[in-house]
C-alpha cells in the first residue's frame, strides 16, 4: 500500500505541475509579507487562510483527477470546489479543533511555567519540537477528510471524520507520515533561526504540499471501497469491512 500511495502521488504530482506553482504563491510566497501594523496582519492572515482552504479543495479534485483515463480538467475542478466550499469549511473548522487540542496539550507538556514572560530561544524550540509529533498525529487522524468530503461528496463533516479515523487506524504508519510532513510547516515558524532560512524552507513546503496531498487521495481512493456501506442482500446495509 505504501508504494502504491506514492507511486499514485508521483503520477498525480508530474502530471499536474502547474499544482506547485499555485501552492508556492498561495503559502510559500506570503511569508516575506510581513505587515507591522496588526490592523493589516490580521486581514491578511485571513485572507491567505481563506486561499489556502479553497486551493486545497480544488486540488483534491484537480489531482485527483490526473489518476483518471480522461483527466479531470480544471473547470470541472473548479466547479467541485465550488460545490464542497461549505463543507470543506466545516471541515477546516474540525481540523483546526483537533490541532487546537494537540496544541493544549503541547503546552500543558513544554510550555513555560513563567506565563507572563515571553519565551527565550531554547523554550521556544523544545515547544516546537514537542508540538511537532503531536500536531502530526491530529493531521493523521484526519488525513483524509477532505478526500472524503470532495471526492466523496460527503457533507456531514461527522460522517467524514468518522471516515478518517477508520482510514487512519488501518494505516496509520502512512497517514503519520502525511501528518508529520503537514506539521512541518506549523512549527516552523516556532523556530529560531534566519529569515532566509525560513523563507527556503516555506518555499520546500510549499512545492511539496501538492505531493501530500496527492498521497492523501490516492490512500483515500485505494482504500474507498473498504469504506463504504455494503449492501447485505435483503436490501439493508451493514457497515464497511473494517
Amino acid at each position: 500500500m505504501f508504494a502504491a500511495v506514492l507511486r499514485d502521488a508521483w503520477r498525480q504530482y508530474r502530471r499536474r505541475p502547474l499544482a506547485a506553482v499555485l501552492t508556492v504563491v498561495v503559502g510559500g510566497l506570503p511569508v516575506f509579507l510581513d505587515p507591522d501594523d496588526p490592523l493589516l496582519a490580521v486581514p491578511l492572515a485571513i485572507v491567505l487562510l481563506g486561499a489556502g482552504l479553497l486551493l486545497e479543495l480544488f486540488l483534491v479534485a484537480w489531482l485527483a483527477g490526473a489518476l483518471e483515463e480522461a483527466p479531470t480538467p480544471a473547470p470541472a475542478a473548479l466547479a467541485t470546489m465550488r460545490r464542497t466550499i461549505a463543507p470543506g469549511v466545516r471541515a477546516g473548522l474540525l481540523r483546526a479543533a483537533y490541532l487546537l487540542l494537540a496544541l493544549m496539550v503541547g503546552l500543558l507538556l513544554f510550555g513555560s511555567r513563567d506565563s507572563g514572560e515571553p519565551l527565550p530561544a531554547s523554550e521556544q524550540t523544545k515547544l516546537a519540537v514537542g508540538l511537532w509529533p503531536l500536531f502530526g498525529v491530529a493531521f493523521a487522524f484526519l488525513a483524509v477528510l477532505m478526500q472524503r468530503v470532495v471526492l466523496g461528496g460527503e457533507r456531514r463533516v461527522r460522517q467524514a471524520a468518522g471516515v478518517a479515523h477508520r482510514v487512519a487506524s488501518a494505516h496509520f504508519p502512512i497517514c503519520l507520515l502525511i501528518g508529520l510532513l503537514q506539521a512541518c510547516g506549523l512549527v516552523l515558524a516556532s523556530l529560531v533561526a534566519e529569515f532566509w532560512m525560513l523563507a527556503g524552507l516555506s518555499i520546500l513546503l510549499a512545492l511539496a504540499d501538492p505531493y501530500l496531498i496527492g498521497m492523501c487521495n490516492a490512500l483515500y481512493l485505494r482504500t474507498r471501497a473498504d469504506q463504504e456501506p455494503v449492501d447485505a442482500g435483503d436490501g439493508s446495509l451493514r457497515p464497511p469491512r473494517r
